[in-house]
């Protein structure tokens, strides 16, 4: 079960009823990520400084709000946080008001608003009540640091409760240019559409409206893996502090690839990524399955280790 995105109560006057809000809508888009057309691995984006072009780390990143083109002033973090609309853990509803009333231009997000611990009995009260009356409750929710307003209602066997969009975030039609010269329509022609209309007229059942587009990307992408097959992406490079990875050149690799018989016919060239320690376990493992006879011309014969004293350690 998904974990509720807000918990409070729901109320008016002396009635708060406990409550729990859950998202009531799952978006199904397809989603694709970036990859690296050489090895899979996966695009990481950075924080890079538009003037040097070097990477910012996340403490030395500051907001600022464009006052003028390429002016800002800047905020702390403190200081934003002052700004924030005081936690609540309760939605009051100030009117009531017809469904209808409300245009649906206004509607942003829908959650399902469910009863808390122990409050199904006044949960259920305050369903039928709404249910009773035919309005909608209008109130405030404070919810991710950002107040919203808010209408909750019922539907189905509970209460749903939708964010709504302040008048002023509305863009009206009369600030576009393509109303300034609206043209009258012509009475035959409007008959002549709503003829059409009538003849498509049918209930509203949401079931017969499939997202084909997202099927038919979907099926190809199955068929594409049964075709083409998965391809799995390399482990990421653990980031190490203060150790530097030495870089493989280009002729280290051809000269890993010149020398097949060296590993018994399989060309196995050193990892490019990884911590240091990872490449010299795998120069190890490599050393140890070549036979002592058969080295590849180019390749050196380690060293021996010597001692804190200076003296070389015997091989076995």
């Amino acid at each position: 079960m998904s974990r509720p995105v807000w918990t409070g109560s729901l109320g008016f006057g002396p009635m708060h009823v406990p409550v729990r809000l859950y998202a009531a809508v799952s978006p199904k888009q397809v989603q694709f990520h970036l990859l690296h057309d050489a090895d899979g691995a996966r695009i990481q984006q950075k924080r890079v400084c538009s003037a040097d072009g070097e990477e910012v780390p996340f403490e030395h990143v500051v907001k600022g709000y464009e006052i003028r083109r390429g002016r800002y002033v800047e905020m702390t973090r403190g200081e934003l946080e002052a700004f924030d609309p005081q936690s609540s853990r309760t939605i009051d509803l100030q009117d009531f008001v017809e469904l209808a009333d409300i245009d649906p231009i206004f509607f942003d997000t829908t959650y399902h608003l469910m009863p808390g611990e122990d409050a199904t009995r006044p949960y259920a009260t305050m369903a039928m009540a709404l249910r009773a009356s035919g309005r909608v409750g209008i109130g405030r929710l404070v919810m991710h640091l950002k107040e919203h307003l808010c209408a909750v209602w019922p539907h189905e066997r509970g209460l749903v409760l939708s964010t709504l969009h302040f008048a002023d975030e509305l863009i009206p039609q009369e600030s576009f240019s393509e109303f300034s010269g609206t043209v009258p329509p012509v009475q035959r022609e409007v008959e002549s559409v709503l003829d059409i209309i009538e003849t498509r007229i049918v209930d509203f059942v949401p079931q017969r409206y499939q997202d084909l587009h997202r099927e038919r990307l979907l099926a190809f992408l199955e068929r594409r893996a049964r075709t083409h097959g998965l391809r799995e992406a390399p482990a990421e490079a653990p980031e190490s502090a203060g150790e530097e990875v030495p870089r493989v050149t280009r002729a280290g690799r051809a000269a890993g690839r010149a020398a097949p018989e060296a590993t018994g016919g399989e060309v196995r060239e050193l990892p490019t990524r990884g911590s240091l320690r990872l490449r010299q376990q795998a120069a190890r493992e490599m050393r140890e399955r070549t036979p002592r006879g058969k080295r590849a011309e180019g390749t050196a014969t380690p060293r021996p280790r010597r001692r804190k004293g200076g003296s070389a350690t015997k091989r076995k």
